[in-house]
C-alpha cells in the first residue's frame, strides 16, 4: 500500500490517478479528509504539523509521497516550515516507511539565495536519512504558475513577468508531469538517497507564454517586466502573506542571477506536457 499526501492539490492529485491506473492499493492523506472524499480510495487525515497523525496515516505503508506547503500566511515561512519539516521526517521514522519520494525544488541544494526554496533545501535536511531508499524529486518551476497572470492577460492584454529578461527561456514543468514521475518512483525503491531532477519538454520564456495566450485568448497579449515592488505587492493582493511574498520575489531574483539552475551532471528527466497545453488547461478554467 502507498500513502499520498497532497491529493487534493495538482501534483499529488496526478500521482494518485497514475497509481490508480496501475492498480496501486492508496491510501489518501489531507488535513481535511472532506476534501479528498470521492477519490476512490482509502483516506486518512494528516498534518503536516502533527507528526502523530501522519504517523498513523503512515503505518503500513510501503512507500508514501511526501511534501511540505509553506504557510502563505506565516508571519515566518521559513520558521513555520520547519515545524512542518521536522514533523513530516519525525512521521516517516515512527512509521518506519521504506520508501519515501519527497517533492523538492530545483535549488534545493543551496542553503540560501534560493528565495522561497529554501524551505525545501531545510526539508530535505529534516528527512536526511529517515527511509532506507529516499528520493528528493527535484522539478523545475512549475508552468502552472502562470495561472496567476491570466486575469491580466484577459483583462488588459498584458502578461507581467519577475523574470528581468523577458526572451530568456527557463526551465519549466507543469505539475501533471511531476506527479507522473513522482508514481514512477514510488514504484522504483533502491538502496540509498538519489534526486532526480525534472524540466518539462522545453525551456520556455515569458514572451513564449504571451505567443500561446495571444492565440488562446485571440486578442494580443503583450508580456511585461514587472518590479519586485510590483510582484510583492500583486501577490499580497492576491492573498498572500507579505513575508511569502517577499521570499517569492527573492525566487525571481535567485532566478534572474542564474542560481537556480540544475546542476550539470545530474539525473535530469523531461516530462512531456508542453507550455501550449497547460496554458489550454488554464485558459479552459482546468
Amino acid at each position: 500500500m502507498f500513502v499520498i499526501m497532497g491529493v487534493t492539490g495538482r501534483v499529488g492529485g496526478a500521482a494518485l490517478e497514475a497509481l490508480k491506473q496501475r492498480g496501486i492499493p492508496l491510501r489518501a492523506v489531507a488535513r481535511d479528509p472532506v476534501r479528498a472524499q470521492g477519490l476512490g480510495v482509502e483516506t486518512r487525515r494528516g498534518d503536516a504539523s502533527d507528526a502523530e497523525s501522519l504517523a498513523a496515516a503512515f503505518a503500513g505503508a510501503e512507500a508514501a509521497f511526501v511534501m511540505l506547503v509553506p504557510p502563505y500566511q506565516a508571519r515566518d515561512v521559513l520558521a513555520e516550515s520547519r515545524v512542518m519539516a521536522s514533523s513530516i521526517a519525525a512521521a516517516v521514522r515512527a512509521a518506519g516507511v521504506p520508501h519515501v519520494v519527497a517533492l523538492s525544488s530545483v535549488g534545493a541544494h543551496l542553503s540560501e539565495g534560493n528565495g522561497v526554496v529554501q524551505v525545501l533545501h531545510d526539508f530535505e535536511a529534516a528527512l536526511a536519512d529517515a527511509a532506507p531508499s529516499l528520493v528528493f524529486l527535484r522539478p523545475g518551476e512549475f508552468l502552472e504558475n502562470w495561472a496567476g497572470m491570466l486575469p491580466a492577460a484577459r483583462q488588459a492584454g498584458v502578461l507581467p513577468s519577475g523574470k528581468a529578461a523577458l526572451d530568456m527561456r527557463h526551465e519549466a514543468v507543469s505539475a501533471l508531469d511531476v506527479g507522473r514521475v513522482a508514481a514512477d518512483l514510488l514504484l522504483d525503491p533502491r538502496a540509498g538517497t538519489r534526486i532526480v531532477d525534472l524540466a518539462g519538454p522545453a525551456p520556455c520564456s515569458a514572451l513564449d507564454a504571451a505567443a500561446v495566450l495571444s492565440r488562446l485568448l485571440g486578442k494580443p497579449v503583450t508580456a511585461v517586466p514587472s518590479s519586485r515592488e510590483q510582484s510583492v505587492a500583486a501577490l499580497v493582493a492576491a492573498g498572500l502573506g507579505a513575508d511569502y511574498a517577499a521570499k517569492l520575489a527573492d525566487l525571481d531574483e535567485a532566478i534572474n542571477a542564474g542560481r537556480l539552475d540544475f546542476p550539470a551532471g545530474g539525473d535530469l528527466r523531461r516530462g512531456t506536457v508542453t507550455l501550449d497545453a497547460v496554458l489550454q488547461r488554464l485558459v479552459a478554467g482546468g
